[in-house]
């Protein structure tokens, strides 16, 4: 078997249960603040526990990505994960808020295992292949997504939060094992030019194919990460009985929607253009976004939030693709964690957007007003793509 193909095997399982293991955490922060007995302002500590790993990853992610073109990928993953892992078992220990907090801004700062796996296959694989075997390990990582929760509601109503940090800790262990002996790294950039991370922020504005997938990956976290705050109002909204089970199972349906036709959309941006999927997609998330806003069931909701999952399905793939291709070797660890920046910042601002306009002017036109802002962004993005795209005749795209 190529290296490269089981390097694919290895990191799409590795990613799953990283992914799995981190989610079995997340949800249930907030129940875990209550069992180190918080009780005034839970949900100010709730917002900075969350708002934290996103500010700790939009400052590390730059540099880590800039090490990872010194010294190969591997080792950044292996490095994230052993990290990851130890936040798991530090974050089992906590006996205050402020300790939870500081374990959630290192995971931002210090961790970074998936796109590091996503870096060393678009790197290590041929180009005629990366957009399909980054979108396959990335399904591993959205399937890890949606299984995460469930495991963790589970591991935590039997054995309690801190035996499901501990498992979640010693599973990423395994996996970032299974990176350091079994995945092979042959393609790693023997020498660099020294350069500041100022320069190489200066020198990424300078490619076209970067700015385009920052962009992308901004809108495309924004968009998601702005409903998931008020989902469950919006429900409720539609149907007061409305059960947990299901606000949950609906929560999960953008990370289905992503396993089932992220590979399907890599697959058509190479018979197509990267560029032109892009486009498609985010057309479809800002009108399906704003068609959210017309429910008057649940099921409705349901409906309309899967399509809106699909075409979410295509960004990050096609993205990260456009970096495999498009931006020089040298520079593509930095490329990546500058994407992974770009991602943390619209996480970082979306909740505070949806919930403003939700305060302003209620949930239901909050969905019409963010599909309207993802088009009109959409708009700005096509006329950047087309200073290095030729729509008409798709030329192979410059660095």
């Amino acid at each position: 078997m190529e290296y490269y193909r089981r390097n694919l095997y290895i990191l799409t399982f590795t990613n799953f249960l990283s992914a799995s293991s981190w989610n079995q955490i997340v949800p249930f922060l907030p129940q875990f603040l209550r069992e180190l007995n918080v009780q005034d302002g839970i949900e100010g500590w709730v917002g900075i526990i969350f708002s934290l790993n996103f500010v700790g990853g939009i400052i590390m992610q730059p540099l880590w990505g800039k090490i990872s073109d010194m010294t190969g990928r591997k080792l950044m993953i292996v490095r994230a994960g052993l990290c990851l892992s130890f936040i798991c078992f530090g974050m089992s220990f906590s006996t205050s808020p402020w300790q939870v907090a500081f374990f959630r801004f290192l995971n931002g700062a210090l961790t970074g295992f998936m796109p590091g796996a996503i870096a060393l296959i678009a790197t290590n694989t041929p180009e005629e292949f990366s957009g399909r075997y980054v979108a396959i390990a990335q399904t591993g990582g959205a399937a890890g997504n949606i299984l995460g929760p469930a495991l963790g509601g589970l591991l935590s109503t039997f054995m309690g939060f801190r035996v499901a940090m501990r498992v979640s800790g010693f599973v990423v262990l395994i996996a970032t094992l299974l990176v350091l002996f079994l995945v092979k790294e042959e393609k790693k950039v023997e020498q660099i030019e020294k350069t500041s991370l100022s320069q190489d922020f200066i020198a990424a504005i300078k490619m076209p194919v970067l700015i385009s997938v920052m962009g992308t990956v901004m809108l495309a976290t924004t968009i998601s990460m702005s409903i998931q705050p008020i989902l469950t109002f919006y429900l409720e909204m539609l149907d007061p009985s409305v059960s947990k089970i299901l606000s949950g199972s609906i929560f999960s349906l953008p990370g289905l929607a992503f396993v089932f036709f992220a590979y399907r959309w890599a697959s058509l941006g190479e018979r197509i253009s990267y560029p032109k999927v892009i486009l498609i997609a985010l057309v479809g998330v800002s009108m399906s976004t704003a068609a959210l806003s017309l429910s008057s069931t649940v099921w409705q909701f349901v409906i309309i939030y899967f399509i809106v999952g699909l075409f979410l399905a295509a960004l990050t793939p096609c993205a990260a693709t456009l970096i495999a291709t498009g931006v020089d070797k040298s520079f593509r660890g930095r490329a990546y964690g500058m994407q992974q920046s770009a991602s943390l910042m619209g996480g970082a601002l979306a909740p505070t957007i949806s919930g403003l306009l939700g305060s302003a002017i209620g949930i239901k036109h909050t969905f019409l007003v963010m599909g309207s802002l993802v088009l009109l962004a959409t708009g700005f993005l096509y006329f950047q793509m087309r200073t290095w795209v030729d729509f008409k005749t798709i030329r192979e795209p410059d660095s």
